[in-house]
């Protein structure tokens, strides 16, 4: 049970790594807000990435069948939903970009909503997970292994992930001043624009 437990931690972290939307509004978090505030955005993606792993440990068929009737509208309507959390990030004025790390409990919940849209709004992370648990052939579903226990362990990796993302941009934002970090929010905002619009392109080009 121990081995497929690692490999469960392992999923949660691979799962997590690949730098994308939810990696730069995670950073953009932390720069602004501190620590807690990129970690309450990784807990967002984390939970997503464990429904990921529950659907593709329980419904492999039904979801992937689903996921490729409807692609081009997941692409096109997920693609907005990312530009939108981007436009937001451009919207905040510069005396709103200063560091400060008094993240409310109301804020933190907002924070977390906000990567699990971006994470969401990303049918090919389903794919990726599929991909990652065939590739580590997790033995479950027995006494042995449960099945309830092996997602929680993919949910303690990805949190982990997030936690060490948080803080290492946390140690690094020490080096900026508030002028550098309007900037951040500036290129970060626009890049989630970037991705969304991405998506929206592919969307409509499998039409």
């Amino acid at each position: 049970m121990l081995f497929e437990l690692i490999k469960a931690i392992l999923i949660g972290i691979i799962a997590s790594a690949p730098i994308g939307p939810v990696s730069l509004l995670v950073m953009q978090k932390t720069f602004c807000h501190g620590r807690m505030a990129g970690f309450a955005a990784g807990i967002g993606s984390a939970i997503v990435d464990t429904l990921y792993a529950v659907a593709s440990l329980f419904a492999f068929m039904l979801v992937q069948g689903f996921f490729s009737r409807h692609a081009s509208w997941i692409l096109i309507l997920g693609g907005l939903l990312v530009a939108g959390v981007g436009w937001l990030m451009l919207r905040r004025k510069p005396m709103e970009v200063k560091q400060t790390d008094d993240t409310s409990k109301t804020k933190a919940i907002q924070y977390a909503l906000q990567a699990a849209g971006c994470a969401l709004a990303n049918p090919g992370a389903l794919a990726y997970m599929f991909g990652l648990v065939a590739l580590f052939r997790l033995d479950i579903g027995n006494a042995v292994s449960p099945v309830w226990l092996v997602v929680v362990f993919v949910l303690i990796g990805a949190l982990a992930w997030w936690f060490s993302f948080a803080y290492a941009a946390d140690k690094l934002r020490n080096a900026f001043n508030v002028t550098t970090l309007n900037r951040v929010n500036k290129i970060a905002g626009y890049a989630v624009i970037a991705f969304g619009a991405a998506l929206v392109l592919r969307g409509f080009f499998i039409l």
